[in-house]
């Protein structure tokens, strides 16, 4: 029988066939060629994705155009009748037996292709900009990661969590999908901590994935154990059962994922959440072992974990960690210009508007969440530019812009994990300004004695080593204190005299200023500049010394928090840094 088939009706066929699979261009089926073990190495390309569907090659498909014709079934059919009505199409009979071997395979793959695949997204954001760049480095890491942790961290009101949706919805909507053919599951981490966090959202992945399967035999006795846990009011139950509870919940997630390919999305994480043992169930697999797992076509399910948090995960837990910055001064302006069109029309020659606008949105330092607080006070509220910026300069959390203290209460939330004691240390921060600043710097803030001058020049390396370890006043009292031993090797003798000569202060509150500040930078609530990158020269420095700066909206907050220290201790700390200051200068 003859078909009717040719170049031209091929090519429209095909294009169908690709939109149809969810590919809404050449380019994204080419990169999801590019990105498949199989498919990787048989050259196809986007040029000739086109000339195929203009029509302009010679058809029925012969040589090396027949076996890029063939190959291209593997991303665009996804059932057996869809083979087949692939094979009719392009002509290809007679097969060779390279070929039928190749067409067997993939009629097994479409066989074991899932039922139904599970879709839980956010919504998606409805503006996104200044993000693309972000966006594809992590659909690119995600998609070539077999099975691990992507983590995305920043401070509060940077859009981790609207950056994830856009990649989640990005993968449900593009040719990407097929990586996680099983699904894309989107859960909210917030108030989950400890182990029983831990089982309840495992429960929950139990309940979607037992729905999906149908999985009627064994749901109701996970149901029983559920409800028992759930709803028992003794905390002795509690704790004598959930060692047992999560070790169930963690053996009947990994059946039910079993040769499954997923990715979950697990959103706002809290530091106090168990996260390896999440891994350990969700993913099955250490990198170590994912590393040495090799198979022909997704033979090992493919399952990634995306996670959004202040706080950054141990390295360890971690394939990929991008830390997202607040936006550069232009796409803050262009996201408060376009959340403001429908009301305030700016005209390019209107020069003091658009100097208002870059003057507040510096002023939030690109914070989009702060952005789209003031876009709102001006379009509902009707606050005048003029005004806003001079509100944002005296307090960005004021009522006038943050009516719902939505602002405030996300900062707030941000410091809960930090002792209370620590809180005041960021407080003082204030007080060295909103520029760069050094560790031995930010250590002149943890004395707790007055200095002067002459101490410092005369012992720098022990003028107040004794006051710094014995006083229990200090905010650094609840770290262990560092002590060096009495007899040392030749390395921490040369290393410790090394640093007497390059500080004015001693070791001991430099380490332990060191770890409180890297505790802040831990939690997204400070920033640890790399003088390298930046440009800064001096291997000396950067040897002995760590560089760091406040976002203005973290400036303006531990600045706001000042109010909750006596004024005797502020004078006392603006004395030793003006003494320390003239001692620098000195040198």
């Amino acid at each position: 029988m003859k078909t009717s088939m040719d170049a031209i009706r091929f090519g429209k066929w095909i294009s169908e066939q690709r939109r149809k699979q969810g590919w809404s261009s050449q380019r994204t089926l080419i990169e999801a060629v590019h990105e498949d073990p199989l498919l990787k190495d048989t050259h196809l390309s986007e040029d000739f994705l086109a000339r195929l569907e203009a029509g302009r090659l010679t058809y029925p498909f012969r040589g090396h155009v027949r076996q890029q014709v063939l190959a291209l079934a593997w991303l665009l059919c996804r059932t057996s009748r869809e083979v087949q009505a692939y094979l009719q199409a392009a002509s290809l009979r007679e097969l060779r037996p390279s070929e039928n071997a190749i067409v067997q395979a993939l009629y097994e793959h479409v066989s074991s292709e899932p039922v139904s695949t599970v879709m839980m997204l956010p919504a998606r954001p409805p503006r996104l900009l200044g993000r693309d760049a972000l966006v594809q480095t992590v659909l690119q890491q995600i998609c070539t990661t077999e099975r691990g942790l992507c983590a995305l961290t920043g401070m509060p009101g940077v859009g981790k969590s609207a950056l994830a949706a856009e990649i989640v919805h990005q993968l449900a909507t593009s040719g990407s999908r097929r990586v996680f053919q099983d699904g894309i599951i989107t859960l909210s981490c917030t108030g989950r901590r400890g182990a029983l966090g831990l089982i309840t959202l495992l429960n929950e992945i139990i309940d979607i994935f037992s729905q999906s399967s149908s999985d009627s035999q064994s749901e109701p006795h996970a149901a029983r154990k559920r409800g028992q846990f759930n709803h028992h009011a003794s905390h002795l139950f509690l704790l004598e059962h959930m060692e047992t509870d999560l070790a169930a919940a963690v053996d009947r997630v990994r059946m039910l994922l079993l040769d499954k390919h997923v990715l979950f999305v697990l959103d706002d994480l809290d530091p106090q959440f168990p996260l390896h043992e999440a891994l350990d169930a969700l993913s099955g697999s250490t990198q170590f072992m994912a590393a040495g797992a090799q198979g022909r076509y997704r033979s090992n399910a493919q399952r990634v974990v995306l996670t959004t948090s202040r706080h950054v995960p141990l390295p360890s837990l971690m394939n990929h960690h991008l830390l997202i910055p607040s936006l550069s001064q232009v796409d803050a302006c262009e996201l408060f210009a376009n959340l403001t069109a429908s009301q305030l029309k700016f005209q390019p020659e209107d020069r003091e508007s658009w100097r208002l606008v870059e003057q507040i949105c510096t002023l939030v330092g690109g914070l989009p969440l702060a952005v789209e607080l003031i876009a709102q006070a001006a379009t509902v509220k009707g606050i005048p530019l003029l005004l806003l910026a001079a509100t944002v300069a005296h307090n960005p959390f004021h009522p006038l812009l943050d009516e719902n203290g939505k602002l405030t209460r996300l900062f707030e939330e941000a410091f809960q994990p930090i002792e209370a004691a620590q809180r005041e240390a960021f407080s003082l921060l204030a007080l060295l300004g909103p520029q760069e600043f050094s560790l031995e710097t930010a250590t002149v803030l943890a004395l707790q004695d007055n200095i002067d001058t002459l101490s410092l020049k005369r012992s720098p390396a022990h003028a107040l080593f004794a006051s710094s370890n014995t006083t229990d006043r200090s905010f650094l009292a609840t770290s262990p204190p560092f002590h060096l031993p009495f007899e040392q090797n030749y390395e921490a003798e040369t290393i410790s005299a090394e640093m007497r000569q390059t500080s004015l202060l001693p070791v001991s509150i430099l380490t332990h200023t060191a770890l409180v500040l890297g505790q802040f930078v831990n939690y997204s609530l400070l920033q640890l500049i790399d003088r390298q990158q930046a440009g800064g020269s001096g291997t000396t420095s950067l040897n002995h010394q760590s560089f760091y700066r406040l976002h203005p909206l973290l400036y303006m907050y531990a600045r706001n928090r000042l109010q909750d220290i006596s004024s005797a201790r502020l004078t006392q700390v603006r004395n030793n840094l003006h003494t320390y200051a003239q001692t620098k200068r000195g040198e």
